[in-house]
């Protein structure tokens, strides 16, 4: 296992390397994140799951941190972390990556889960965004960073 972890990462190092050193172009964020993103995966790569994740979600990251500013390392590593790399209940039946609660504002689409939140010493389900898909759960969380709303 260990070897093919260090084939990986030479490989993907090797890329990085490869990808400075011809291009011709002046270094944007949006090359330097893709860079940022393969080195992170290259680091997990023992995880197949966090390297399908981001995978499925590096663009819409990528078109978010051009849109917000928001950086798209930053908001993978919360989706991975929030949503388990995809895998957690919120994100499977909510589309919810990021763990936003519904909130007083909220009158979308809603998903309750047993959370944070208790009531008299219990713990009670809480309300949770649900989202169309995952793109907008990615669109919310960049709003809420940008806006908290």
């Amino acid at each position: 296992m260990f070897e093919r972890i260090n084939k990986i990462r030479k490989t993907n190092l090797e890329i990085v390397y490869f990808s400075i050193l011809k291009s011709n172009k002046m270094i944007t964020k949006r090359n330097i994140t893709f860079l940022l993103l393969l080195m992170w995966t290259t680091l997990f790569a023992g995880d197949r799951n966090i390297e399908i994740y981001i995978g499925e979600y590096q663009y819409i990251a990528i078109s978010e941190m051009e849109r917000t500013g928001v950086p798209a390392s930053i908001k993978l590593a919360q989706g991975i972390l929030e949503s388990n790399a995809g895998r957690s209940t919120l994100a499977r039946k909510a589309n919810n990556h990021f763990g936003i609660k519904c909130g007083s504002k909220w009158r979308g689409k809603k998903y309750y889960h047993k959370d944070d939140d208790y009531k008299n010493g219990k713990l009670i389900k809480s309300c949770f965004r649900g989202y169309r898909n995952s793109e907008n759960s990615y669109l919310a969380h960049s709003d809420f960073l940008r806006d908290n709303k």
